[in-house]
């Protein structure tokens, strides 16, 4: 999928605890107001399942460490189809590769090396006919973990080039795109906030000095990259306390984590990980957005975001999915899809042109919503039993054929499925 990682790693994008008494000095790219919807939610109709299995199984572990493996995203390159995962090896839990062909009619892993016991999958680039990847190692430094930069050579041969230090805290969201590597961090002080930093990975494989890329006072977490044209998106969610909460809070309540707001925002780069723009803000900054996805839309049309925010509540779902469309010169105002409510989990846009957009409703069943070329709905959505244990990667090709991960299977944890508009 758009290598988002929705920032997707077992539907759950990670986001750390980070807090702040200022929002980011972004510009407002989106009204105050609720968000427009697709169709009205009585008009809401569900499709019967568009999909259905082919009987193409490929395993990616032997079924004795199912409980450590760990299924990421997919990336398209000169050589068919990369999967990121982590699985339990001889040496511990690995950050490995999965390769396969275009067609996914079958499978080989390559292991990077041992990465932490609660680390996301790796993140993975194209190289030319290879493959770039970062993924967090097993450092011995009682002060900062390492990021790992891998080189896999178009044989599949592994190599790692370079660290890079990250002070440790409690958040291990990162992402990697064509030569640029992000990741959030805390400051240290009396108001520690979130902030997201860049640097740019060289030819030889090692990174470079990081810079801050979100603005000085702004509590940033969750980044996610996208190339575009010549740049890059960076995205990432800002928050700052819920004033109002605060005001109402009872002195008998038990302390914890002090309630925020929080939105989606975007900082365009150029190819060496500096600003080219201003940075906008996409979501109400009235909003509680917790997760999202990113992918490019095909031919002029930008980069769509699909935002799930559980502050917009629609009709009692308890929160909306928007859609936003992002482009050079400015963003459009955020748009709820028409859903039957929403149940665990962060929307997952798959990896295809134009894309589609899964997400899981309230009773844990899957939804799959095919996308126009602007990310707008293009038929209703289905319900999908072969999904309610899986989550859809990447659209292969014609019918479309979709690459399915099924990281709970003891049998096959990779499957194909065959689905129709």
């Amino acid at each position: 999928m758009s290598v988002r990682r929705a920032a997707l790693l077992g539907l759950l994008l990670p986001c750390a605890c980070h807090r702040s008494d200022g929002g980011a000095a972004a510009v407002d790219a989106a009204p105050a107001a609720p968000p427009a919807q697709e169709a009205p939610a009585a008009l809401f109709e569900l499709a019967p399942a568009r999909c259905k299995s082919v009987g193409v199984a490929l395993a990616v572990d032997d079924g004795h460490g199912l409980d450590d493996l760990e299924i990421g995203d997919t990336l398209t390159y000169a050589r068919g189809i990369a999967v990121d995962l982590v699985h339990r090896a001889a040496s511990g839990r690995t950050a490995a590769v999965a390769l396969l062909p275009p067609d996914a009619s079958s499978v080989r892993v390559r292991d990077l090396g041992p990465t932490l016991g609660d680390a996301p999958p790796p993140r993975l680039a194209a190289r030319g006919d290879g493959l770039l990847a970062v993924a967090y190692g097993v450092s011995h430094r009682g002060d900062a973990r390492e990021l790992v930069v891998y080189t896999l050579s178009a044989g599949g041969d592994v190599k790692a080039t370079g660290t890079l230090a990250e002070p440790r805290d409690d958040s291990l969201a990162f992402d990697l795109a064509g030569s640029l590597l992000a990741w959030d961090e805390a400051t240290s002080g009396p108001k520690p906030h979130g902030v997201i930093r860049v640097a740019e990975v060289g030819a030889d494989g090692r990174a470079g000095a990081p810079r801050d890329a979100s603005p000085a006072g702004s509590d940033a977490e969750a980044p996610r990259l996208l190339p575009i044209g010549a740049g890059t998106f960076l995205f990432w969610i800002a928050r700052r306390p819920d004033a109002a909460a605060v005001a109402d809070a009872s002195p008998v309540e038990i302390t914890g984590e002090a309630p925020a707001t929080s939105w989606l925002e975007v900082q365009p780069l150029d190819a060496h990980g500096g600003p080219a723009g201003p940075v906008r803000r996409l979501t109400s900054a009235m909003g509680h957005v917790s997760a999202f996805d990113v992918q490019a839309l095909p031919g002029a049309n930008g980069a769509l975001a699909v935002v799930r925010d559980d502050g917009e509540a629609v009709d009692g779902s308890g929160g909306a999915l928007l859609r936003v469309r992002v482009r050079d010169i400015g963003s459009e105002p955020a748009v709820a899809y028409p859903t039957d409510g929403l149940g665990r989990g962060a929307p997952s846009l798959v990896d295809a042109s134009p894309p589609w957009l899964a997400w899981v409703a309230p009773r844990e069943e899957a939804r799959l919503l095919p996308l126009d070329a602007a990310g707008v709905p293009a038929a209703r959505a289905s319900v999908e039993p072969q999904l309610d244990e899986g989550r859809p990667l990447a659209v292969l090709g014609p019918g479309p054929r979709i690459l399915v991960a099924t990281p709970a299977d003891p049998s096959a944890q990779l499957r194909v499925l065959s689905c129709s508009l």
